[in-house]
């Protein structure tokens, strides 16, 4: 193709989160539409899992730094993380690519015109004394796209907070050198500036605000009609968090699952609601299956009130997920992503906010009393939020109407900057003797 462009998005997690996989997606959607000369790879840490990118006319490869196992204990683990970092470094010196691993990855490195990494909440650190060593190996796949001399943007990320020094230090030397950060709140904008990343940061929108929705699977589409026949139809998302760094959480999980079942019960009492139990990950790990955490709500409800909640359990793409969230009535999400889904959608949406990035992007769409903190919810919180967004659904209809359309705008901008940026590369692929 003439003036092709190569890009590498790098740092993507696993397509079973959909939220992630709804970041990819819509990327890969946007760039194609706005640079559309580009030959796109993703560089994941389950390419065996996220085939569906490949969908989507992108090749699939594995990490530059890959992550260990966790089942290994933890000297094994440190061992295989300093292990990759030195093959990487190695890479980045000769050009040479190691025996044991294949070249595909490396190849995207060397040929790319410019390299991305994807949109999301991977980039800060919690502990207080030491840096994550998940961060360690984010920040490695930037650095080294740097040490060989590419154009890296982030694209529409969720960056800090940085409680320790040692993450402080780490993050601010990697990414000063990024060429352009573009972030999804405010929020991030001050976490970098805490820490002395100033220069070249934008916000803009969640990518994610920009993805079509799809019901091409009959099964979605007969749900959808069911949906639609209900006379008030509301979509719930929860999540097992297990509140990092808090002397208590079981007690904190308890309380924020309760909150679900008294907003779940008053639903149905009071407003003749028919709830909708919506697994929006499945995987790659138990921790991270949303099915699990919707058992402890279902387990909690009278059985009268289970006579009016549907508990799916489907393993939906990205695209149906969004087709299903858009014709709820009203929506109460934990995972970030299914609120952005259902809002894009134009539908109300409550917000439980287990990190800063929820707060971020419903602050940017003036939605902050529409918000709840997970660290703090309780059942009271819930009810009188509830009662706010039942009290306020046409405005908030309205609301949405308005401010959606200039958020995807916002949405789009990184992809522009990526285009500027690639613009006066090389159009050929690099040749490498080494392979």
């Amino acid at each position: 193709m003439k003036n092709l462009r190569n890009i590498l998005i790098i740092n993507a997690h696993s397509s079973k989160n959909k939220g992630d996989a709804a970041i990819i997606i819509s990327m890969i959607q946007t760039i194609k539409r706005i640079v559309p000369n580009s030959s796109i790879t993703v560089s994941t840490r389950y390419p065996e899992h996220d085939g569906l990118y490949e969908d989507f006319g992108c090749k699939v490869v594995d990490q530059l730094t890959r992550f260990p196992s966790k089942n290994l204990s933890f000297i094994k683990r440190l061992t295989f993380l300093l292990n990759e970092l030195k093959v990487a470094l190695k890479f980045v010196k000769n050009k040479k690519v190691p025996n044991h691993r294949n070249k595909d990855v490396f190849e995207a490195y060397l040929n790319a015109d410019i390299i991305v990494s994807c949109g999301g909440g991977f980039i800060y650190s919690h502990p207080k004394y030491h840096i994550e060593a998940s961060l360690i190996m984010h920040l490695a796949q930037i650095y080294f796209g740097k040490r060989i001399n590419k154009p890296v943007i982030t694209y529409a990320q969720s960056i800090g907070p940085f409680k320790s020094k040692l993450s402080q230090i780490i993050n601010r030397h990697v990414l000063n050198q990024v060429d352009s950060i573009t972030i999804r709140e405010e929020l991030s904008k001050q976490f970098l500036a805490d820490i002395g990343v100033t220069k070249n940061i934008e916000v803009v929108g969640d990518s994610a605000f920009t993805m079509k929705g799809s019901k091409n699977n009959p099964a979605v589409k007969k749900l959808v009609g069911n949906i639609n026949e209900k006379p008030f139809s509301v979509g719930v998302t929860v999540r097992q968090w297990e509140f990092p760094n808090k002397e208590n959480p079981k007690s904190l999980y308890e309380k924020y699952i309760l909150s679900v079942v008294a907003a779940i019960t008053k639903l149905v009492e009071k407003n003749n609601a028919t709830v909708y139990l919506v697994p929006q990950v499945t995987g790659p790990t138990p921790i991270e299956d949303d099915r699990i955490a919707s058992n402890h709500v279902w387990e909690k409800l009278t059985p009268e009130i289970r006579e009016s909640v549907i508990f799916l359990k489907e393993d939906y793409t990205p695209m149906e997920l969004k087709e299903i969230y858009s014709n709820f009535n009203m929506f109460i999400g934990t995972r970030m992503h299914s609120n952005i889904f259902s809002l894009s959608g134009m539908v109300p949406t409550i917000g439980i906010a287990y990190e800063a990035k929820t707060t971020g992007i419903m602050k940017l769409l003036k939605l902050s009393d529409y918000v709840l903190d997970i660290n703090i919810i309780d059942q009271d919180s819930m009810l009188k939020t509830l009662e706010l967004t039942l009290s306020n659904l046409d405005w908030y209809k309205k609301h949405l109407n308005k401010e959606i359309p200039l958020m995807q705008k916002e949405a789009e901008k990184p992809a522009y900057i990526i285009k500027n940026m690639t613009a006066n590369q090389s159009i050929e692929n690099k040749k490498v003797n080494s392979f």
